[in-house]
């Protein structure tokens, strides 16, 4: 296997690049316009978050029993930020026994994301 990428197709296609590139700050690796559709292709660590406009080509699918793990730096400056930019926090950011501080937000398409960094 060569590539991992979480595909998401957003109703709000704006709102959704605005969460990943604004707030989150994931650099973007592509993004394209092609008749049919739009997408933006996120680098999150080692893998990707692809985000297509939702169309006839990319119907959208409602996310049930899945979250995804980034794991970044620091986690406690990351929950800082996106409290400061209004996200609200779905599990509060703590040290876990499994030596992880993290928190968990949900990205406009109700897509959990446990945000997290290891413990010394």
């Amino acid at each position: 296997m060569a590539d991992l990428r979480v595909l998401i197709t957003a109703n709000d296609y704006g709102e959704t690049l605005a969460f990943y590139g604004d707030i989150l700050e994931l650099p973007i690796a592509e993004s394209w316009d092609d008749p049919d559709g739009r997408g933006t292709l996120f680098r999150a660590a080692d893998g990707m978050i692809e985000v297509f406009e939702a169309n006839a080509h990319h119907p959208a699918h409602a996310v049930s029993g899945v979250r995804l793990g980034i794991e970044v730096p620091d986690a406690q400056a990351v929950h800082d930020r996106v409290v400061a930019r209004g996200v609200s926090i779905v599990e509060a950011i703590d040290d876990r026994p499994w030596r992880h501080r993290s928190f968990t937000i949900d990205d406009p398409n109700g897509l959990a994301l446990t945000i997290f960094h290891v413990l010394g």
